[in-house]
């Protein structure tokens, strides 16, 4: 039988828990495919904080009393979303500690771990970083380090830093959610289809994927 191939685009941001979760959902989701099934996965970036503080800033849990207005309530049920979110995917998070930064620099590591063939390492370990690690993933120094534990030659991060390389596709991928109409992540677009924004399971990703082969 002819093998297919589906192309998968993915908004997502490190600062975001769900983007974790989610990718985590979506590698769960083409693991149930057949192998004729090829499918390519495209990461893309989108930053929830453009132009925000380079290096980390206030725990979330005082951003979201400070900055989003939220009351007690409202930031519980948040946490204790999150947090039954991860466990689901196998990730123990920590929500309320986490210090929100300006991630375009990462975004542009990603997308150079992508030409190398490390993109899902390397965005693995930024995520773990973030999320438990707490890491100030604002300083360069330390992207290559965790880049370079994920497996991308931190010579190659160097070089990225010195010539400005990948700026412009971060930027692009910005042009590209507002043409697919994406406003959050993360955002799964199907074959150039409908983009899907929200927390997407394993079973709801899988037929998201299938329904577009159909389509």
């Amino acid at each position: 039988m002819a093998s297919t191939s589906t192309t998968v685009d993915v908004w997502l941001d490190i600062v975001c828990p769900w983007c974790w979760i989610g990718t985590r959902n979506l590698a769960a989701a083409l693991d149930r495919l057949p192998e004729e099934e090829r499918v390519e996965v495209r990461l893309r970036a989108f930053e929830l904080g453009p132009g925000g503080p380079g290096r980390p800033g206030l725990r979330l849990a005082e951003v979201m009393r400070t900055e989003w207005g939220f009351d007690e309530g409202q930031a519980a049920a948040l946490v204790t979303r999150v947090k039954a979110g991860g466990r689901a995917a196998g990730l123990d998070l920590d929500p309320e500690n986490v210090r929100p930064f300006e991630t375009f620099d990462a975004h542009r590591l990603v997308r150079l771990a992508s030409g190398h063939g490390v993109a899902g390492p390397v965005l693995e370990r930024l995520f773990r970083a973030y999320n438990i690690e707490h890491a100030d993933l604002g300083g360069r120094d330390v992207l290559t380090a965790l880049a370079a534990e994920a497996g991308l030659d931190p010579a190659a991060a160097e070089e990225m830093w010195r010539t400005g390389a990948h700026a412009d596709g971060v930027r692009r991928d910005r042009e590209l959610a507002v043409e697919a109409g994406v406003t959050g992540v993360p955002s799964y677009r199907v074959n150039g289809g409908r983009a899907v924004s929200g927390a997407l399971g394993p079973g709801e990703l899988l037929s998201l994927i299938r329904e577009a082969g159909q389509g």
